[in-house]
């Protein structure tokens, strides 16, 4: 019986991280761009590289300096005005975060 509780709290000690890791991987730009294309692309041009039109690109959004990635965390939970009501997870707010460092210019 010890032997068992033994083995079984090995198993759990090596399952429970791998799990938690699964749940919050590391940010992806591929992901992020994936979402921007599908949530974001009907209203802000994703890939293209103009910067002064309404709503701005994406491009122009990750070269703004006020846009920084803490900037962007509180715009993604709070309702914007003449935007529908998109929901991201903290792990998709990343992605998309991900993706626009993509973008930057060098």
């Amino acid at each position: 019986m010890r032997m068992t509780l033994q083995v079984l709290a090995l198993v759990f000690a090596l399952v429970i991280p791998a799990f938690a890791q699964e749940k919050n991987p590391a940010p992806s730009s591929a992901r992020g761009q994936d979402l921007a294309r599908r949530w974001c692309g009907a209203c802000h041009l994703v890939q293209l590289r103009l910067k002064d039109i309404d709503p701005p690109t994406f491009t122009a959004i990750a070269n703004n300096p006020s846009k920084t990635p803490e900037y962007l965390r509180k715009f993604f939970v709070s309702p914007h005005k003449d935007m529908p009501p998109i929901q991201l997870t903290p792990q998709q707010t990343e992605d998309i975060i991900a993706y626009l460092g993509t973008l930057k210019k060098r």
